[in-house]
């Protein structure tokens, strides 16, 4: 960088590949940002100004800020702890593991879950975060908890709270009226926004579904695993539909905003349904592997998008395992160069009001990874740069809204000695709680 202006709110990024997959590509480009916004793009000679400080970029791959589809940043403490009992079965992984886990959860745990998962998915160029939140004993007020987290960390982030039966009615009750009084705060903010969390079918009586629309309105979206595990689908066939989709769809909780996440097992009805009413569908390949519940089909899953669920904030390498998890060399590119590039603005902008991706007047959100092509880089090629030369997503900056929040492996903004010392002791409680319950 020239200049001594860090946190300043004018500078330009530049002698970087500019590229968003999507059209534009410039191999020695820059962008001015002024004002949180992207003011010119161009060759880095002609957009660099001499009373403006200049990053200097090296080389590296400067894209639109990554979106993680599917994140549960309640989990970024779950590494160590050992489940409490067998994991053959996915009941027993959610009964043993995660739902013992999500009981734990109190409002420091949270707290520093959900900051420093944030900050770990800015280290890796994502700026924007669909989370999907549980915390059974910590409902009313959750999400508040971890916006302000997230609000700390300066990344954008759609919340929800898993809502289900596993806690009773009453508690039910209020995790239906959390969802709603946080989707009603923040419908005009360009930073934090709500949806509707469901568990999934197999936690949901016929009675909650009922409750939820009627309580919800119409236009609040849904966020759902959806025929994650066989189990699901079996439920939903017990009690009197076809699969998932079909019996979330009878209730009317169904349309083009909702999140459908996983969708590995499903019927025939299902996928007609999803060809009508063309939701959001999230794919999660890493998790799918870990809990071993199978593979989505997905040639019968046109424009869906990518998610983590939980397992890491690396979208880059996440998609790594989308190809080698899939068809490998076969897996269409034009698919996952849609999934990466072209979709994820236009799904964001439906749930915040935020314009962003790389043109005059978006909103500044930045990823440059931490990685300089040697060979030969273009528009055609940028994906196998990705996948083969970059093969994770480690950023070397990230800006959210023009603020640059990380560079060169640190955080500007924050004390991160004092923030891992409270977020380790917070981590620490909560695996004894984990292990005495």
């Amino acid at each position: 960088m020239t200049g001594n202006c860090m946190d300043c709110g004018e500078y330009v990024l530049g002698r970087g590949v500019v590229a968003d997959g999507a059209g534009l590509f410039l191999e020695d480009g820059a962008l001015l940002v002024s004002g949180g916004r992207i003011v010119e793009i161009g060759p880095w000679e002609t957009v660099r100004r001499d009373d403006i400080p200049f990053f200097d970029v090296e080389g590296r791959l400067i894209l639109p800020g990554l979106v993680n589809f599917h994140h549960h940043l309640y989990s970024f403490f779950a590494p160590g702890i050992s489940p409490a009992g067998p994991t053959e079965t996915f009941p027993e992984i959610l009964e043993n593991l995660w739902w013992r886990l999500d009981r734990m959860i109190d409002e420091e745990s949270l707290y520093y879950s959900v900051l420093m998962g944030a900050l770990d998915s800015l280290s890796f160029g994502v700026t924007s975060i669909f989370d999907h939140h549980a915390s059974m004993n910590l409902d009313r007020g959750s999400l508040d908890v971890a916006a302000e987290a997230v609000s700390h960390a300066g990344i954008r982030a759609v919340l929800c709270l898993e809502t289900s039966d596993r806690q009773g009615k009453e508690a039910m009750k209020r995790q239906v009226a959390e969802n709603i009084a946080f989707w009603e705060k923040h419908r005009s903010d360009p930073f934090l926004g709500g949806m509707f969390g469901l568990h999934a079918n197999l936690t949901l009586s016929e009675e909650t579904l009922g409750f939820i629309a009627a309580e919800k309105a119409a236009e609040m979206p849904v966020h759902v695993h959806c025929g994650e595990a066989p189990e699901d689908l079996a439920f939903c066939r017990e009690q009197g539909y076809a699969g998932p989709v079909d019996r979330l769809n009878a209730f009317g909780l169904l349309d083009g905003d909702s999140f459908m996440i996983h969708c590995v097992h499903l019927s025939e009805k299902d996928y007609s349904l999803l060809g009508e009413i063309n939701p959001v569908v999230v794919l999660n390949p890493e998790s799918n592997a870990n809990n071993r519940v199978g593979t989505p089909d997905r040639d019968r899953l046109p424009g869906h998008l990518l998610g983590t669920d939980g397992m890491s904030g690396d979208m880059v390498a996440a998609l790594r395992s989308y190809l080698l998890l899939g068809a490998g060399g076969g897996e269409p590119y034009s698919r996952m160069a849609d999934m990466m590039f072209r979709l994820p603005e236009k799904v964001l902008q439906r749930h915040l009001p935020v314009r962003t991706g790389f043109r005059p007047g978006a909103a500044a959100d930045i990823a440059v990874l931490d990685y300089i092509p040697l060979s030969p880089v273009s528009e055609v090629n940028l994906l196998g740069h990705l996948l083969f030369g970059a093969k994770g997503g480690k950023a070397h900056l990230t800006a959210v809204n023009g603020k640059i929040l990380w560079r060169k492996g640190a955080f500007p903004g924050h004390d991160m000695d004092s923030l891992r010392f409270r977020a380790k002791r917070a981590a620490s409680a909560l695996s004894l709680r984990f292990r005495n319950l």
